[in-house]
């Protein structure tokens, strides 16, 4: 097996309180970068527009020949987010990533998205190796 052209780096800083959903920094050397844009839909209650996004993002990576465990930084946009729609956000983002590392995150809380009925929007960067 030849070794890989990515180097990702979860870096643990001083002073920045570990997280365990996510984490705060993530260096990369070398690769290539995906980028998916904002993924949503207008279906369902939060939790199901959640995992279909999430499942739309995988179809993206996918085409692009990445998988969740490439995804080095996401942002999650959910419309009038309150501390209980955490317990949500968490449970998908554990489903979506599994065991696998975590991406760094940052979540936002909107007014409304582009298209009626979407609740929550995310976009992620992935890390993966250069062909060749």
């Amino acid at each position: 097996m030849s070794e890989s052209s990515v180097k990702v780096e979860r870096k643990k800083i001083e002073g920045l309180i570990d997280q365990p959903h996510f984490e705060n920094a993530i260096t990369t050397e070398g690769g290539k970068s995906v980028h998916i844009a904002g993924q949503l839909t207008p279906e369902g209650d939060l939790a199901a527009q959640f995992k279909s996004v999430y499942e739309k993002i995988k179809t993206a990576l996918a085409g692009c020949g990445a998988t969740p465990s490439d995804v080095i930084r996401q942002r999650v946009f959910v419309v009038d987010l309150v501390p209980e729609h955490r317990e949500i956000v968490v449970a998908a983002m554990l489903e979506f990533y599994g065991e696998g590392p975590k991406p760094t995150s940052t979540l936002v809380g909107v007014p409304a998205l582009i298209v009626p009925g979407a609740l929550v929007e995310i976009d992620v960067t992935a890390a993966i190796d250069s062909p060749g």
